[in-house]
């Protein structure tokens, strides 16, 4: 038995944007179509669909995903690895979330818009991080064209040593870190206080695994954001800068 696709949508709850969006990044094309060229799924890409959802489930990436399905011979431990400590970071971001709502909970009288003061400033500072993740994306999308040839192999080399694993690693270490300066800035902790300092320190560690300690490849990068950033954005880079100083 052949669905089309808003037969498929409708029997698994998924709407057809989501299905076209699967086709699109390759997780999900259907190897037949009507006359009219509409897509014909198979049992197979029903069990397939089933496949993907429930990785998706497990907060899966959609590209890991696909490489999972599609390459028999991936290193999916690898991709797992990375997602537990995905995982991990996220459970350690709600466990200090715990804390300060435990901090305010043990004192003898705590009002509502304590409470809720407390729980504005989490999902505000996610809210922020993901707006700073998003311009982030977008100058990785093109810094490499801002470096010169010499530039660009250093880089090319520089990536090849640290392994695609570290670099994911990188990658990944920075969302947590603007939470905790971000938290900081919120509370009004002074740049020099040593908490503060601690994770500029961390902040100048992965900029180096980037750069190699270049300083002219570290203008460049600055550089790149310099051209993007929201006020926000450059408040919290003002406010690590004096921790770094």
């Amino acid at each position: 038995m052949r669905l089309k696709i808003g037969e498929l949508a409708r029997k698994t709850g998924l709407s057809i944007r989501t299905l076209r969006h699967y086709d699109e990044l390759g997780l999900l094309s259907p190897g037949e179509r009507t006359e009219r060229g509409h897509r014909l799924y198979s049992p197979a890409d029903f069990a397939r669909l089933l496949q993907v959802q429930g990785l998706k489930s497990l907060g899966l990436r959609l590209d890991d995903i696909r490489v999972m399905l599609s390459d028999p011979d991936c290193d999916s431990g690898a991709i797992l690895s990375r997602h537990i400590q995905q995982v991990e970071r996220q459970v350690q971001e709600q466990q200090r979330l715990l804390q300060r709502l435990r901090a305010v909970a043990s004192r003898q009288a705590v009002s509502a818009s304590e409470l809720l003061e407390v729980i504005r400033m989490s999902e505000k500072i996610r809210e922020k991080v993901a707006s700073i993740m998003e311009v982030a994306r977008s100058v990785g999308g093109d810094d490499q064209s801002r470096f010169d040839a010499e530039q660009q192999a250093y880089l090319a080399q520089q990536a090849e040593t640290l392994g695609q694993t570290r670099i994911e690693e990188v990658q990944n270490a920075w969302p947590t870190l603007m939470a905790e300066v971000l938290t900081e800035m919120e509370r009004g902790t002074d740049p020099k206080d040593p908490a503060v300092r601690a994770l500029g320190l961390r902040w100048r560690t992965l900029v180096q695994e980037f750069s190699g300690g270049r300083p002219d490849i570290e203008r460049t990068l600055s550089d790149a954001y310099q051209g993007r950033m929201t006020p926000e954005m450059q408040a919290m880079w003002d406010y690590i800068a004096k921790a770094m100083t």
